[in-house]
């Protein structure tokens, strides 16, 4: 039986983009598409009750392209039929796509803003050739570390817009701090906001029970190991002194 997690609500609420989250929920069921990306760093710091340190815009799905065909046509019909439109890479020679916009001025209901609302949409680094449908007439773009993000997904219940509930599918913590040693190791800009979300998944996991199963992915922790390694490395500044301690702990005992 998954896992479920019932994070409790943010003082003030869920805000922006979380109720963009909602929107897509409530439009394409969880078992075509995971979040993952920095609302999913959010998610399990407030389950956590560890503070947000570092905001985001965007909502990045995972789309579930090994369970069924059409999922990358499903998930953009459905934002497209709420306002967003395909914005193709600035460089046409990758035959990629993954990103829609919403303008701000469409988007009221959820914000008072004029910036706007991003979804960006990826296929898994392993999934099968045949499953890697083309949509809208691009390539979807692969994510390193999704796939194994993809075996450790649980469901989260949130109270974004009450009174419904809306559940997502989301790496549980361990996964998740596996995708961001990925994303770290494969990224070549703005390196730092991934090291920023590990420490605080670091402090989420229970080291104890992922040891047994961190075999495959000791590579990327390894790779954490090496930025992380020094206490006084700048991402953990970014965290309260007790989960500091915890996160330095849990890196130390996954990388034995």
């Amino acid at each position: 039986m998954i896992e479920v997690l019932r994070p409790p609500t943010p003082a003030g609420g869920w805000g922006r983009p979380w109720p963009d989250v909602a929107e897509l929920a409530a439009a394409v069921p969880s078992t075509a598409w995971t979040l993952i990306g920095g609302l999913m760093v959010q998610l399990h710091a407030v389950a956590a009750g560890l503070p947000v340190v570092r905001p985001t815009d965007d909502v990045d799905v995972l789309l579930h392209v090994e369970t069924g065909r059409g999922r990358a046509a499903q998930v953009a019909h459905a934002l497209e039929e709420l306002g967003y439109r395909l914005a193709p890479g600035l460089d046409p020679r990758t035959g990629t796509a993954h990103r829609f916009v919403r303008d701000g001025a469409v988007v009221d209901l959820v914000t008072s803003g004029a910036r706007a609302s991003v979804v960006d949409v990826v296929a898994a680094d392993h999934a099968p050739p045949r499953a890697l449908e083309r949509f809208r007439g691009y390539d979807l773009v692969q994510v390193a570390g999704g796939t194994q993000a993809l075996r450790r997904t649980v469901h989260a219940e949130l109270a974004i817009s009450a009174p419904d509930r809306t559940t997502v599918s989301v790496p549980d913590a361990f996964g998740a701090l596996v995708l961001k040693a990925a994303a770290h190791r494969a990224d070549t800009r703005d390196r730092d906001r991934h090291l920023a979300d590990a420490v605080v998944l670091l402090a989420c996991v229970d080291p104890f029970a992922e040891r047994t199963r961190s075999g495959s992915d000791r590579s990327r922790l390894l790779h954490l190991q090496r930025h992380l390694g020094e206490p006084a490395a700048p991402a953990w500044l970014l965290l309260p002194a007790e989960a500091r301690r915890n996160g330095q702990a849990a890196l130390d005992l996954l990388c034995s």
